[in-house]
């Protein structure tokens, strides 16, 4: 399905080092680069949506924003936590589907055709 989607402009995969022997997953995570694909993420999971495709607009913790982090009766030396542009890059970007643990070629087509027609349509998109 990603290799599919992600020749559509704009969208990206996440990807692994070459070196990871392991991987865990929850979601098939893509990433959205708004000026590239010519539509928001908001308008686009929407329209995806409309085609009965399961998108969110997925965000997740930033586990370095946890409050445990910035509160001093927890630390001897509290942490120096640094900006994380692309953790809230990855936040501000990314669109979460299912991820298919078995063999479902019909739903593959059917997401893929949706996939498609959003973006064949994505101009008129607000």
């Amino acid at each position: 399905l990603n290799d599919r989607l992600c020749a559509l402009p704009g969208l990206y995969e996440q990807g692994a080092r070459q070196d990871m022997q392991r991987v865990y997953y929850a979601w098939n995570m893509l990433f959205l680069d708004e000026a590239q694909a010519g539509m928001s993420r908001a308008a686009c999971v929407k329209a995806l949506k409309a085609e009965g495709v399961r998108a969110s607009a997925y965000q997740y913790r930033l586990q370095h924003q946890s409050a445990v982090y910035a509160q001093p009766q927890w630390w001897h030396h509290p942490p120096q936590i640094p900006q994380l542009p692309g953790s809230e890059q990855a936040n501000q970007t990314a669109i979460g589907l299912p991820l298919f643990t078995s063999e479902v070629p019909e739903l593959i087509e059917q997401y893929a055709v949706a996939f498609e027609k959003v973006w064949a349509h994505r101009r008129q998109l607000t």
